[in-house]
């Protein structure tokens, strides 16, 4: 499948600047998209000439809006509940992978600690939505 797109959520500059050399160098190819914050993320899924994501990776720890809250904002939307979100976290405290399981994420997993794994990470995300996974027409 050409043409999935991923849509990451990261406060972090340098983590979605190192997120994309990963998706780069890890391919298969995808087409990425980014947002800052929650609202940026919002904004962007609203958009009625913005292709919609196959999946959204969603940094859990942000400021204002976190992670969660748009992941609960997502399942509580008709037009956007049926996206797949996968949360990514630096943090170890086993409440947020509980939160997210009960927020109805596909799956939360860890940021890894060096290029190699954020790179092993994209090369797995970047599988999944082009091999993997199959996804509605976007008509419906």
């Amino acid at each position: 499948m050409k043409g999935q797109r991923i849509l990451v959520v990261d406060d972090s500059a340098a983590d979605r600047a190192a997120l994309r050399m990963a998706f780069e160098r890890a391919g298969p190819p995808v087409t990425l998209a980014f947002a800052e914050n929650a609202r940026d993320a919002l904004t962007q899924l609203r958009a009625s000439d913005a292709p919609r994501p196959q999946i959204m990776l969603i940094d859990v720890h942000m400021p204002g809006a976190s992670g969660l809250d748009l992941l609960a904002d997502l399942k509580h939307d008709k037009s956007l509940r049926e996206i797949p979100v996968f949360m990514l976290s630096g943090s170890e405290d086993r409440r947020d992978v509980a939160a997210a399981y009960r927020g109805h994420a596909c799956g939360f997993m860890r940021k890894p600690k060096d290029f190699g794994g954020l790179r092993e990470l994209a090369g797995l995300m970047a599988r999944l939505c082009t091999e993997a996974l199959e996804f509605p027409d976007p008509e419906g």
